[in-house]
């Protein structure tokens, strides 16, 4: 039990960090708006109105037939909702178009036998968060192109599911699947999660009938909080599907402080000077680039915003023969710093990283500029010695060991000097073996497709005679988001491996 002092009580008499009491280290910010960062930093404005709306109480559906009406004027769209986050608007955009607002089939999600429970993505829009469809009891059907989508049975069919930030490169345009949709009835949902919101609404003008945004990401509204806007009848039945109602997305609640909250973020939104919020980005960027530039050996381009993203983005790039340091290893060396600094995993390379510069506040450009280019100046070249690496090839027997339970998966290995490469099975997931030995360390990779996630684990290890043992990585990722964040998000186990005798 903490002390006074220590209590959150005492530490917001103290203007003290409450992460600091708990033992969690802050960090600055230049991965842009992402989840396991905590999302973005909520507005004041928005944290003001969120405070003033949890001194009350209110009927939940009288403040969301009120909030349908005011987030429909912001925005343009026709209707809309507040959901438990933009994986939850989804979720519950699935549950509308399967179930409508009959209770006879909303309770019983997610079995969904004799309904049209089928849900239509293209191949290249598939990604880990359709989980969210799929959980409601649908099915996902991948087409590649036009004859494909022809041949379905639309009867089956409830939902056209797109994803916004793949739209440049599309099989099928989504004017296309507008075009079927309309003609079967069938509604298409378009998941626009980190876009910036526009009016009127570019998704909605190009026919979608429904689109999903982030409130706690571009928003800065609450990070629990998300957007469904679109069809007002299919906004009717995806509010029945919601809380506080007793249907299938009773677990994804959100309070009274979360819907004013999304609306007051709505309201500074769409308020705000851009070319004022350009002008800080652009400085903050001079601001980096000029304190890097001035490294012997590194050079930054800034990066234009991206399609949907209107963030411009600098990326540093450095001669590796000469500043010997990976992109991840510069990051776990500035996350050792005060104050700590958090770089992108997913773009760093051998010679590069990309920062972002969104979620920067007043005066942390020029902190992360300096922190970098003193960790460019520290680096010396070490000359590392060569290794006998030990020969591995051949079957072996490995183990997982879980949290409950553990998996076996038995691997063939083929080693070319320090380089390894083979094939594992084991029970649901089986697939190619990547890897590399130095001496007796080292590392495996297993990775196996399983919807729209890539399941992949990293093993590390040592080997001592006919075993190998170590600590395996546990994640998931996309072809697009590859990084240490993903690889690790499920955390960590142990494992061991025997040789088997030939």
């Amino acid at each position: 039990m903490p002390s006074t002092s220590d209590s959150f009580m005492g530490t917001v008499a103290m203007n003290r960090d409450p992460y600091e009491v708990l033992g969690v280290q802050s960090f600055i910010n230049c991965c842009g708006t992402r989840t396991v960062h905590g999302g973005s930093l909520i507005l004041p404005e928005v944290r003001a109105a969120m405070a003033a709306a949890g001194s009350q109480f209110v009927n939940m559906n009288e403040l969301m037939d009120r909030a349908r009406l005011r987030i429909a004027e912001l925005t343009g769209a026709a209707d809309g909702i507040v959901t438990s986050g933009s994986a939850a608007a989804i979720a519950i955009a699935a549950a509308a178009a399967i179930a409508g607002n009959d209770p006879v089939r909303m309770l019983r999600l997610p079995q969904t036998e004799g309904f049209a429970n089928r849900v239509v993505m293209l191949k290249s829009h598939r990604f880990p968060y359709d989980q969210a469809i799929r959980m409601v009891g649908a099915r996902i059907v991948e087409v590649e192109n036009l004859s494909q989508l022809e041949e379905l049975d639309f009867e089956t069919v409830a939902m056209i599911a797109y994803l916004g930030s793949r739209d440049r490169n599309a099989e099928i345009p989504l004017e296309v699947l507008v075009t079927f949709g309309r003609h079967h009835g069938v509604p298409i949902l378009v998941d626009a999660a980190s876009e910036h919101i526009e009016r009127p609404n570019v998704w909605l003008c190009r026919g979608a009938d429904l689109v999903v945004y982030s409130g706690g990401k571009v928003l800065r509204g609450p990070q629990t909080s998300g957007l469904l806007l679109g069809r007002k009848d299919l906004i009717d039945a995806a509010w029945a599907n919601s809380p506080p109602h007793r249907a299938f997305g009773r677990p994804m609640k959100i309070g009274k402080e979360d819907v004013i909250g999304v609306i007051a973020a709505l309201e500074a939104w769409f308020s705000r000077d851009m070319s004022a919020a350009m002008k800080t980005w652009m400085s903050d960027l001079a601001i980096i680039g000029q304190a890097l530039n001035s490294v012997p050996g590194v050079f930054t381009e800034i990066l234009p915003p991206e399609e949907g993203d209107k963030v411009p983005q600098i990326r540093v790039n450095w001669n590796f023969a000469d500043l010997p340091i990976h992109g991840l290893d510069l990051r776990l060396r500035l996350l050792e710093g005060n104050p700590p600094i958090m770089l992108d995993d997913v773009s760093a390379g051998p010679g590069n990283i990309t920062i972002e510069v969104f979620s920067l506040q007043s005066g942390e450009a020029k902190i992360v500029g300096d922190a970098i280019a003193e960790a460019f100046r520290e680096i010396t070249v070490v000359e590392t010695p060569v290794q006998v690496s030990a020969d591995i090839a051949g079957e072996w027997m490995l183990e997982v060991n879980f949290t409950r339970k553990s998996r076996t998966h038995q691997i063939t290995l083929v080693q070319t000097g320090s380089a390894l490469q083979g094939e594992q099975t084991s029970d649901g997931f089986a697939g190619a073996v990547i890897g590399t030995v130095d001496g007796t360390a080292v590392r495996l990779v297993f990775e196996d497709t399983y919807e729209g996630a890539i399941i992949t684990y990293q093993f590390t290890g040592v080997i001592d005679a006919e075993r190998m043992a170590g600590e395996v990585m546990l994640g998931s990722t996309t072809p697009q988001t590859r990084g240490i964040v993903s690889y690790t998000q499920y955390g960590t186990a142990r494992w061991q491996a025997r040789r088997l005798l030939q």
